[in-house]
C-alpha cells in the first residue's frame, strides 16, 4: 500500500501498473486519483477511453475478455470496476447468513485470482494498452485477490483525513490551484470541523478565485472573509470574546452562526463542549502537564489542544466551575421546556459574561 504523495508522483512520471485499488470512505480520494490517472495515461483520449462497470452486474471473465478487443478511439482504455463483490469485506453475522447462497464459492475467487493475474503478466511483458481501476468502499485484506493486487499492482486506502494528514492536502491542493496557504489559514479551516474534501476543495477554488493574480497566498483574513461555515471555529471565538468582557462581539458571532441557520441546539452543545474541555484542560496544566499531554488526554488534534491552552490563560478556575453551573442550568431549561434553545444560547452568553465580570471585579 503506498501513499497519497507517492502515488501522485508516479502518475506524473508516467510510472503505472496494470491494476490498481482505491478502496475508503473518502470518495473525493478516489475520484481524484482517477481524474488524475485518466489524465496522464490517456491524455486528450481520456473522452473515449474511461469506462465504468458496475461490478456486481459483470464477472471478472468478460471483463477482460473485452479488454482484448482493441479499441476504435483509442490506444489505451482504463475499465473502471465499482463495488466488486470478490473484493468486499465479510459483511456482519446476520447479513452473511441471509446472503451465504450469494457468496462465490473458493473456486470462483481463485478463478478471479488467476484471471487477474494472467491479465497482469500480459500487460507487464508487453505495451501496456490497458489499466484496471477498483474502486470500492472496503476490502478484505484476507483475499487472494487483494493480496495479488497489493503485490503486484497498487492498493490505496482512501480513509477521511485528519490532523497533519488533511493539513498536508490543504497545502498540496492549494498549491494544485496556483497559491500558497499560510499556517494560520490552514488551521482556521480544521477548526471548521467540516473534513469534507470535496467542501475544501470548494472553498479553496473560491478563496483562489478570489485572490485572482494580485495574491499568491490565502490567509486567515482570506478565510475570515470567504469562508462559509465554521461551527466550532466561530465557538472557540465566543469564548474568547466572553473571557475579554466583550459580550457584543460574543452575540455578534453567535447572530452570524443562527443566520447561517445552524442548529441552536447543536451551537449549545459545542458551547458546552468546549467549556468542559476548558475546564479539564485547566486542572491538567494545574497539575503541571504539558501542554503536549493535553491533545492525547483530550481526544483532541494538537492544533485543537494549542488553543484550548492559550484559551485558559484568559479564565480562572472559578469563572470555568461556574459557567459549567449556568450552562447545566440552561441546558435542564432547554429539556424542560422553559426556554427555547435560540433564546437560551443568548441567556448563557449574558450569564457567563456576567460571571467573568465578578471575576475582573
Amino acid at each position: 500500500m503506498i501513499s497519497y504523495q507517492t502515488l501522485l508522483k508516479q502518475f506524473k512520471e508516467e510510472d503505472f501498473t496494470s491494476v490498481y485499488l482505491f478502496y475508503g470512505e473518502e470518495k473525493y480520494l478516489q475520484q481524484e486519483f482517477l481524474f488524475r490517472l485518466a489524465k496522464n495515461y490517456l491524455g486528450s483520449e481520456a473522452e473515449f477511453g474511461l469506462e465504468k462497470i458496475d461490478g456486481p452486474e459483470h464477472d471478472l471473465e468478460s471483463i477482460i475478455a473485452g479488454l482484448n478487443e482493441r479499441g476504435l478511439f483509442t490506444r489505451r482504455r482504463i475499465v473502471v470496476i465499482e463495488n466488486p463483490p470478490y473484493l468486499a469485506p465479510p459483511r456482519k453475522k446476520e447479513d452473511r447468513e441471509e446472503h451465504a447462497e450469494a457468496s462465490a464459492p473458493d473456486n470462483q475467487e481463485e478463478r478471479n485470482t488467476e484471471l487477474l493475474r494472467e491479465y497482469m503478466e500480459s500487460q507487464d511483458s508487453g505495451e501496456r494498452d490497458s489499466i484496471i481501476v477498483y474502486l470500492s468502499p472496503g476490502a478484505d485484506r484476507r483475499r487472494r485477490l487483494y493480496k495479488l493486487i497489493d503485490k503486484k499492482g497498487v492498493v490505496v486506502e482512501c480513509a477521511s483525513l485528519k490532523g497533519e494528514s488533511l493539513a498536508a492536502w490543504i497545502r498540496k491542493k492549494a498549491e494544485q490551484l496556483g497559491k500558497k496557504i499560510d499556517r494560520a489559514a490552514v488551521e482556521k479551516l480544521l477548526l471548521a470541523g467540516d473534513h469534507n474534501l470535496h467542501y475544501l476543495s470548494k472553498e479553496l477554488e473560491k478563496y483562489c478565485a478570489y485572490l485572482g493574480n494580485d495574491h499568491d497566498t490565502i490567509t486567515m483574513d482570506t478565510v475570515e472573509t470567504l469562508f462559509s461555515g465554521d461551527l466550532q471555529g466561530n465557538v472557540f471565538k465566543l469564548a474568547d470574546a466572553l473571557a475579554e468582557g466583550n459580550l457584543n462581539e460574543a452575540q455578534d458571532f453567535l447572530n452570524l452562526l443562527l443566520q447561517r441557520r445552524e442548529q441552536p441546539l447543536l451551537i449549545f452543545f459545542m458551547l458546552t463542549r468546549h467549556y468542559r474541555m476548558l475546564l479539564q484542560a485547566y486542572s491538567l496544566l494545574e497539575e503541571g502537564r504539558s501542554g503536549g499531554d493535553l491533545a492525547s488526554i483530550l481526544g483532541v488534534q494538537p492544533f485543537v489542544a494549542r488553543k484550548l491552552r492559550e484559551q485558559t490563560a484568559l479564565y480562572s478556575r472559578y469563572t470555568l466551575e461556574e459557567a459549567m453551573l449556568a450552562l447545566q442550568k440552561t441546558d435542564h431549561q432547554i429539556k424542560t421546556g422553559c426556554l427555547e434553545p435560540a433564546q437560551a444560547l443568548k441567556l448563557i452568553l449574558y450569564r457567563i459574561d456576567n460571571v467573568q465580570a465578578k471575576t475582573r471585579a
